[in-house]
């Protein structure tokens, strides 16, 4: 297990200089967002020059976002635009060196609808995703979404089962909404997961406040920082599952200027080392 922060905490920056501040705080890994590969999908920047800078400083990039919203949701009645731009995203992911694509299998509007409702569209849709990575060792990472059905990694689990290549699904931990679906264990999440937990977001929030539950209390705080998340659990799992991905900081803080970011950053590294690493 290797500690990161997900690119968008420096989302002022470009590709580039992204990457030397993560090495400048510490980091040599990242989980890359839209806003640091979307140029790479347009072809307005060269994918294979940029993989080659990151090579020369040792820096790597082992698990990315693909793109969500409408333009990557696969439920959907006609999913034929966002299965096209997610394996365009996969193809800059392959070129980028990314081994876990983590994916939001719906969008929040979705996310209470029964499960049956929409198991057999996005199993149809992964089925055609991982055919097309087939020849790769990229892994696609079911995150957990909603705040019904994800109170558990049963879920997710259902779907990794149903895909007909399970060599090449996963599952995506985030601790932020597993914290908001009400009656969610890190820990027993994590065990259940088991092999297949292959990504993690770890951020904290308050959980159910004020009579709300959902995207409005996602607020992507960092750790120990007046959220509620138990990352006692967290700790417990990754260390007792012996998880060997990325442990990814996943921050909301959007407005904080970035000579700031930058030390929080290195304060992140610190709590990484002294709580989580093993």
């Amino acid at each position: 297990m290797k500690p990161a922060i997900s690119s968008g905490y420096f989302a002022m920056l470009d590709s580039y200089e992204m990457v030397k501040a993560f090495i400048e705080a510490g980091y040599y890994q990242t989980e890359i967002n839209d806003i640091h590969f979307e140029k790479f999908m347009r072809k307005e920047d060269d994918v294979k020059a940029y993989r080659s800078f990151m090579d020369d400083l040792g820096f790597s990039i082992p698990q990315g976002h693909l793109i969500f919203m409408n333009a990557g949701n696969i439920t959907s009645v006609d999913n034929t635009y966002a299965i096209d731009n997610l394996k365009r995203n996969l193809d800059v992911f392959y070129e980028l060196g990314v081994k876990a694509a983590v994916l939001h299998y719906s969008n929040f509007g979705t996310d209470w609808d029964p499960i049956d409702q929409w198991f057999d569209v996005r199993i149809d849709a992964l089925n055609k995703l991982i055919d097309y990575i087939k020849d790769t060792d990229i892994v696609i990472c079911l995150e957990n979404l909603s705040r019904v059905h994800d109170f558990d990694a049963g879920h997710l689990l259902k779907m990794c089962k149903a895909v007909d290549d399970k060599s090449h699904i996963g599952i995506c931990l985030d601790t932020g909404h597993l914290n908001i679906s009400k009656f969610g264990n890190q820990y027993d999440f994590i065990m259940q997961a088991g092999e297949y937990l292959k990504a993690m977001h770890v951020h904290d929030n308050k959980g159910e406040h004020d009579g709300l539950i959902g995207v409005a209390c996602d607020s992507h705080m960092m750790p120990f920082d007046g959220g509620n998340v138990n990352f006692d659990d967290v700790r417990r799992g990754v260390k007792e599952l012996n998880y060997q991905g990325i442990f990814s900081f996943e921050l909301g803080n959007h407005t904080t200027p970035l000579e700031m970011k930058k030390i929080q950053a290195k304060y992140l590294l610190e709590i990484y080392n002294a709580y989580f690493a093993f």
